[in-house]
């Protein structure tokens, strides 16, 4: 491209200036043809619907340092657990061994249970076992205390069912039934055959009494009071009676027992032993029996519904009645 002369005085300042800007090749730069960027506007504020609440900063937590739990000390352990010594059959005593403890015992108590559960007042570390033990199994719990310690408890192994002090070396079989207007059968049933089973009637001398269905050897019978005569003629609406295989119980007696009894202050249930003892008794082939001594038991064969003259109320055959 031709210059024009008349631009050269013009130009030449100019163009030594941009040489000198280009560096030492003396290259003069283009201009940029791109338009400069406008300025970012600034940012305007937004009003606010009420007044500017300064960032709250949470307070950093304190940690808490736990307490180092204090360890409970261990009770007192059974190395070998307590044992019972003595045989377990009705009029025997049982002694109770402790066991092995460590550390070593210093007090110990003891507690007889009978099918798990406790024995009224058998506290002690002999027991003597009791009619209502025969057929159960006895345990005994052992309480052992060390200063400063917990309590210490173990239980023994049970013993093998409490037998009876005899073996049954006669079964008689009998069933139940009523005569005239009478209530309360079941019961009356389940009592009497309670009466058969106890270690202290006549199952003590060997004879175990056992309920049938239907048949059996003797008839256990709850009559109405006006019926006793009907058996026989010495039988009397007032009392009980045996006739034949009729063991005969009046329902007012059992009901209500006897006015000698009753003045004497024994229980209704001891009464229902005695007369079912009294009159399964003649069935069995035992006879009246009177007074051996004064203050002494009656015996069971005695017509203690009358009177005793001055024995003591007994519901049990004694030993010399066996």
């Amino acid at each position: 491209m031709s210059t024009r002369p008349w631009l050269l005085p013009v130009l030449a300042p100019v163009l030594l200036l941009a040489g000198l800007a280009a560096g030492p090749a003396g290259a003069v730069p283009l201009p940029d043809p791109r338009p400069t960027p406008a300025p970012a506007p600034a940012p305007r504020a937004v009003p606010s619907d009420g007044p500017s609440i300064a960032p709250t900063l949470e307070p950093t937590p304190t940690p808490t340092l736990e307490p180092t739990p204090t360890a409970t000390p261990a009770a007192p352990v059974a190395t070998r657990l307590p044992r019972i010594r003595g045989e377990a059959r009705w009029t025997r005593t049982l002694r109770a061994d402790p066991g092995r403890w460590t550390p070593r015992r210093e007090t110990t108590r003891y507690r007889w249970l009978r099918d798990g559960e406790p024995v009224p007042g058998a506290r002690g570390r002999t027991y003597r076992i009791r009619p209502d033990d025969v057929g159960s199994r006895l345990r005994v719990e052992v309480r052992v205390r060390v200063s400063g310690l917990p309590v210490g408890v173990a239980v023994s192994r049970p013993t093998p069912r409490v037998r009876h002090r005899v073996p049954a070396r006669r079964v008689v079989t009998y069933h139940v039934e009523t005569r005239g207007d009478v209530s309360g059968v079941p019961r009356f049933a389940r009592l009497a055959q309670q009466t058969f089973d106890d270690p202290r009637g006549w199952r003590d001398a060997g004879v175990e009494l056992r309920r049938v269905r239907a048949g059996g050897q003797f008839s256990l019978v709850l009559a109405e009071a006006s019926w006793l005569p009907r058996f026989s003629s010495v039988c009397s609406s007032t009392w009980s009676c045996r006739v034949g295989r009729y063991v005969v119980i009046n329902q007012t007696r059992w009901n209500h027992a006897s006015p000698a009894w009753n003045a004497a202050g024994r229980s209704l249930r001891d009464y229902r032993h005695m007369v079912v003892n009294h009159e399964t008794g003649h069935w069995l082939g035992r006879g009246h029996r009177t007074c051996p001594g004064r203050d002494r038991p009656a015996p069971v064969m005695m017509q203690q519904s009358k009177g005793t003259g001055g024995c003591r109320f007994n519901p049990w055959p004694l030993p010399s009645e066996r």
